[in-house]
């Protein structure tokens, strides 16, 4: 099975409409860009790394591969954090495609309930 990476870079605003004209180029000749990844998320500046990967947002990613919560609920538990709290980080990362959320009906229950699920072998930073 081909290992799933993602890869967060640091580029300005006129780089990142120069690789959207190449990535729009290879796309057209069904070719990746980025060669190696299936995910690329490109910021104006470290201070966007520092807010989508803060400490406690780590914490949920590490404990969502290691522990795989059923619910946010669980997580929010298993991090000893209140479940808002956690519940809008992981929207935050969900939003970004770091962690999936997969809507999850138990036995006996009434309603769904949302599943966090982190699917990347690893990810790598390039400034």
């Amino acid at each position: 099975m081909k290992a799933r990476r993602f890869k967060i870079k640091i580029q300005t605003l006129e780089q990142a409409g120069k690789e959207f004209v190449k990535a729009w180029k290879m796309a057209e000749k069904g070719k990746d860009f980025e060669a190696g990844y299936d995910l690329v998320l490109a910021f104006p500046d470290i201070s966007w790394i520092a807010k989508v990967l803060s400490p406690e947002r780590v914490r949920i990613i590490q404990t969502v591969r290691d522990q795989k919560p059923e619910s946010i609920r669980q997580l929010a538990k298993l991090l000893n954090r209140a479940q808002q709290n956690v519940q809008k980080d992981v929207q935050e990362l969900a939003h970004f495609g770091i962690i999936e959320l997969k809507s999850k009906r138990k036995k006996g229950q009434k309603r769904e309930s949302l599943q966090p699920e982190y699917n990347w072998d690893g990810f790598d930073i390039a400034v």
